[in-house]
């Protein structure tokens, strides 16, 4: 089974180092606006420190990218996201290396506080040696990132360390409460063998206990070479798979070649990186997801 990964493009390294060029000389936060800035690093985190951080006096929450930007590792940041940074008191990433350009980040902003919310993640899928960083998509990490930001937030900023508590906790109980409501379904799907086409998926996968091969994409890559095709058609059929898993938010050209060949469903799922801006946002998406499950039987 062939992997398909995108090299981070030459293009991202050079605008960063134009980009941070230019903000350099400046401090991380160059004056104190009497308020608690938290600045995410795209949307995933947006969501979460929405939740964590939300309804707090005197916090404020902002994103340093647009929320339709896609995968972090793909962006391109002009002077004006990275601008967003300088009055951080502290910046959320996800990490486990999606933030790739954290080292240009840090260069120019040496006092910069990070918050990385997949610390404490202890099962990242991992392909060839490298971790795949997409584990907000099971919602087992997704409940680990928000402790860790959650504790986080509580030392860097302890006059409101019982509110981000509080928050964290709520937040977590809703998320619960969904996964509660879907438990039969989650539980049929268990142990189901599926072809994912998509790297945000994994995650996913094993949160819902799925026996899944991978090809990964780079959320662009839109066709397979005809070797690659019947190669993956060759074990589908030798194994009994007939379902697709992909990203709502990626091209399925190769998924379509696929099933194609093997008369197979295609289901998109939603990673809940890109979305509209609110609070529920990921319980939206997630709710939307488990609906689907039942299109795996």
């Amino acid at each position: 089974m062939s992997n398909i990964r995108k090299i981070t493009s030459i293009l991202l390294t050079a605008a960063m180092t134009v980009s941070l060029a230019s903000c350099a000389n400046e401090p991380a936060k160059s004056e104190d606006d009497g308020e608690f800035n938290i600045v995410t690093s795209f949307y995933p985190m947006q969501i979460l420190a929405m939740n964590v951080a939300g309804g707090i006096d005197g916090v404020t929450v902002e994103c340093m990218s647009a929320p339709d930007i896609g995968c972090i590792h793909d962006h391109v940041f002009t002077t004006d996201d990275l601008r967003k940074v300088e009055n951080a008191d502290v910046y959320i990433e996800n990490g486990l290396e999606l933030e790739t350009f954290n080292d240009r980040l840090l260069s120019a902003y040496p006092d910069l506080q990070v918050i990385e919310a997949a610390a404490e993640v202890t099962d990242a899928p991992e392909d060839d040696g490298e971790v795949n960083g997409h584990v907000w998509t099971s919602i087992d990490d997704y409940i680990i990132q928000i402790r860790t930001v959650s504790a986080a937030l509580s030392e860097a900023d302890p006059d409101h360390a019982a509110d981000y508590e509080a928050n964290a906790e709520a937040y977590i109980e809703k998320i619960e409460q969904l996964t509660e409501s879907y438990a039969d379904q989650i539980a049929a799907v268990e142990g189901m063998r599926v072809l994912v086409i998509d790297e945000t998926l994994p995650s996913f996968c094993v949160w819902l206990g799925l026996d899944y091969e991978v090809i990964e994409t780079d959320h662009e890559q839109a066709s397979l070479s005809a070797g690659d095709i019947a190669d993956t058609v060759d074990w589908m059929n030798d194994n009994g798979v007939s379902v697709i898993l992909v990203s709502s938010d990626s091209d399925d050209g190769i998924a379509e070649a696929v099933a194609a060949e093997i008369n197979g469903s295609i289901v998109a799922f939603n990673t809940c990186m890109t979305g509209e801006v609110y609070a529920d946002a990921y319980l939206d998406q997630m709710a939307d997801n488990l609906v689907l499950l039942q299109y795996l039987g």
